[in-house]
């Protein structure tokens, strides 16, 4: 059985690869290689069987990781002023890996559930996703 908790986010962000040249970073970004914005919208699938009391994880938990690890930190921000954005250009596929990153560890605490996919919306076109597998070796 899979849950998905849904969420919105507005921030900043700008293409940029340290590794190359500004003209390396127009060829590769163009115009999003200055500092402009979206609305993110933001999935967070989790996956359980056993269910007590109905369900296997209440959804005010879902919120309340997701909203401490990632939202109040992008929210209104700018997403490369997180340190790992330092070594990482702010991609759609960047930000949703970041985004497992913070909180994965979270859900792999809590009994009978574990996190099984993050989707990363970036405007309305265009959407990133990870699952465990692009972190298994």
């Amino acid at each position: 059985m899979r849950i998905t908790g849904y969420y919105s986010f507005e921030s900043a962000h700008r293409l940029h690869d340290a590794g190359c040249s500004n003209e390396e970073n127009a060829a590769l970004y163009g115009p999003c290689q200055t500092i402009h914005g979206h609305t993110y919208r933001l999935e967070v699938t989790l996956e359980g069987s056993k269910l007590e009391h109905g369900m296997f994880l209440n959804f005010e938990k879902v919120d309340e990781i997701v909203r401490d690890r990632v939202i109040k930190r992008l929210d209104h921000h700018m997403i490369d002023d997180e340190p790992y954005f330092r070594s990482h250009p702010s991609t759609a596929e960047e930000l949703a890996r970041w985004i497992w990153g913070q909180i994965e560890p979270h859900f792999a605490r809590l009994a009978g559930c574990r996190l099984a996919e993050v989707k990363v919306f970036e405007g309305e076109h265009f959407s990133a996703c990870v699952d465990r597998s692009d972190f298994e070796h």
